[in-house]
């Protein structure tokens, strides 16, 4: 046991030995390696401190490279500025030397006077800071002297209710950057635009100003006329005359309406056109009567409720009786479109009215079946329609139309059969001789010869009226139902026919006309 250990402990010490020899050569080995560290670190160290310097010149360098490109960004910044403000100041100047107004799309104003006075104006779609084009400043002061206000305006601003001009006015159009852009408005009227491509001409752009900023009377209106020119515009002259209107007063109306652009002016035929708004003019002298309608938005009136809005209503003042002249129909405007002539009030929205046509209307309505639908008459007069009526205007017309259809048939059809009684009395003649000829009597039967069969002038008059009873039974069953109440029998029953959901009945021998369609 002695023996173990000791081999034991000799072989422990061993290790310790081999283990210090080992640490004896890596520490020499390091400490090599750290001789060469130092003697390379204080070769280093001199090229540092010699780079530190070039260092802190390339910061501050850089320092100051930043300030040099601030410098020129907000150079570059203030020439553009420069160059625009330049550049509406130069357009400015132009656009003042040819007396070209420019309106600012955020002044309400001033746009209320381009598409709302009825003044004529000629407008370039243009920013303040571009030139306006050539062509336009040579037209510019040729349309001053017509009476036409040259204005440019920035159609791609916002306006006061945020759209811009080209969405609020020209939605439809197709702008183009390249081309120059121009509209005409006057009258009142939608702006017309011409967007002409290059080369234009001042020629054509006063051309098309003038044609398009034209005043205009509506002259002997219709009663659609009257809707469209007067009480759209909501403001309008109507001169009522008892036949054709003299030319002479109606050039005076043309110079008239030249003044007053913001005024529709419109004559009308009184004998054959009844106003609505008698209630307002004096008694009826036979010559000329001059109208003027205007529709308030209201707000002149107290509200009937707190917080009830504004009801528009319609007032008017008529001059009747003096002697027509300019003068004195341009004083009485005058004064009518300031306020200073009080107006009356209309009960209802002014309306001209065909009597003629109401008089046609009725005369082609025919009494009712026998236990029809008798429809009580209006307060107003008119003609309430039953339930079930529809529009029989295009019944008379393709009536007409199919009566003479079947009477040419008819004629036609007569004619075809006398040429079929024709051929089949000539085969039966030939078949008659080639018998006689085989009995050898070699006559025909009867002696002689055998006349053609033909239709007899009798005949052809019994078939006409045949056709002429049919089309007259035709129209007596067209007039029974010419009040628009569809009569299927002497019953009046509706027949096997069901109503649709909107208890309408339908023929299918009923055309309909396109107007309907439409609606």
């Amino acid at each position: 046991l002695f023996m173990v250990r000791m081999r034991g402990a000799v072989g422990l010490l061993a290790a310790v030995v081999l283990a210090l020899v080992t640490l004896s050569s890596t520490e020499k080995v390091l400490e090599a390696e750290m001789k060469s560290l130092t003697a390379a670190s204080n070769a280093l160290i001199p090229a540092i401190e010699a780079l530190m310097p070039k260092t802190e010149d390339l910061a501050s360098n850089t320092a100051e490279l930043g300030k040099m490109w601030r410098l020129v960004r907000n150079q570059k910044e203030a020439v553009e500025m420069a160059y625009r403000e330049l550049s509406t100041n130069f357009s400015m100047t132009v656009r003042k030397s040819v007396n070209v107004a420019t309106i600012d799309p955020q002044e309400q104003t001033q746009l209320s006077s381009v598409f709302f006075s009825g003044e004529p104006h000629f407008v370039q779609c243009i920013s303040p800071s571009d030139p306006l084009h050539r062509a336009f400043i040579e037209a510019a002061p040729k349309l001053t002297k017509q009476g036409i206000t040259p204005a440019a305006l920035d159609c791609s601003a916002p306006l006061p209710s945020g759209k811009t001009t080209f969405d609020r006015f020209f939605s439809t159009k197709n702008i183009s950057s390249s081309e120059p852009f121009f509209f005409a408005v006057a009258n009142r009227d939608a702006p017309r635009t011409a967007q002409i491509k290059n080369p234009l001409s001042p020629e054509s752009l006063i051309k098309f100003a003038a044609l398009s900023t034209e005043s205009y009377v509506t002259a002997d209106a219709t009663p659609a006329e009257f809707k469209t020119h007067c009480v759209k515009k909501k403001l309008c002259a109507v001169f009522l005359y008892p036949g054709d209107f003299p030319k002479k007063d109606l050039k005076a109306i043309e110079e008239i309406n030249k003044k007053y652009r913001k005024l529709s002016f419109l004559t009308a035929n009184s004998k054959k056109l009844t106003p609505s708004f008698k209630d307002i003019m004096g008694p009826d002298t036979g010559g000329m009567s001059v109208v003027f309608l205007r529709q308030s938005d209201g707000t002149d009136r107290p509200l009937p409720t707190a917080g009830a809005k504004p009801v528009p209503y319609w007032e008017g003042k008529a001059w009747v009786g003096d002697k027509f002249t300019g003068d004195k129909i341009s004083a009485w405007i005058e004064d009518a479109v300031t306020g200073y002539l009080p107006l009356k009030s209309i009960k209802t929205t002014p309306q001209l009215i065909d009597l003629n046509a109401k008089a046609r209307e009725t005369s082609q309505r025919a009494p009712p079946p026998p236990g029809g639908f008798t429809p009580p008459p209006l307060e107003t007069g008119g003609y309430q329609k039953h339930p079930k009526e529809r529009d029989t205007s295009h019944y008379a017309e393709n009536l007409r139309y199919h009566t003479d259809r079947a009477a040419q048939e008819e004629e036609e059809r007569l004619q075809k059969e006398a040429r079929y009684a024709k051929r089949n009395q000539k085969k039966s003649s030939s078949s008659s001789s080639s018998k006689d000829k085989d009995q050898g009597t070699g006559k025909r039967e009867g002696g002689g010869f055998k006349t053609k069969a033909k239709v007899s002038k009798e005949e052809q008059a019994e078939a006409k009226r045949a056709a002429e009873r049919k089309r007259r039974e035709e129209m007596e069953k067209e007039k029974r139902k010419a009040d628009g109440i569809e009569f299927l029998g002497e019953d009046g029953g509706e027949g096997d026919q069901e109503p649709d959901a909107d208890g309408y009945y339908h023929y299918d021998a009923v055309e309909v006309d396109e107007d309907e369609q439409e609606l």
